[in-house]
């Protein structure tokens, strides 16, 4: 998956690219393996708030061919749940997407 990630109020570390990767990307690529790496383009965006120390994570993505994008939303104290949400969600909206071809 040819993913972006952008951090506000965070600098996007070796660690937290390879926490991404290892729950979220490596996972979201098995449910689509009909679709070239290059041509699934995605942006993770990723803020940590300064006051409340909360993680709010956006996650956008199309395919070739699709109409709508999936889109996700999720904040949380920890950024490993909130990218595990994130991915639960998107999840959701790919094998309903699946099943309605």
């Amino acid at each position: 998956m040819n993913i972006q990630i952008k951090g506000v109020n965070l600098i996007i570390s070796l660690k937290i690219r390879k926490m991404i990767n290892d729950k979220f990307v490596d996972k979201l690529d098995k449910l689509l393996p009909q679709f070239n790496n290059e041509l699934k383009t995605a942006f993770l965006r990723i803020e940590k708030d300064k006051r409340y120390k909360d993680y709010t994570v956006q996650f956008d993505m199309t395919l070739p061919g699709q109409k709508n994008s999936f889109h996700a939303e999720t904040k949380h104290h920890e950024l490993e749940a909130a990218t595990v949400d994130l991915r639960e969600a998107i999840e959701k909206q790919i094998k309903k997407y699946k099943h309605a071809d």
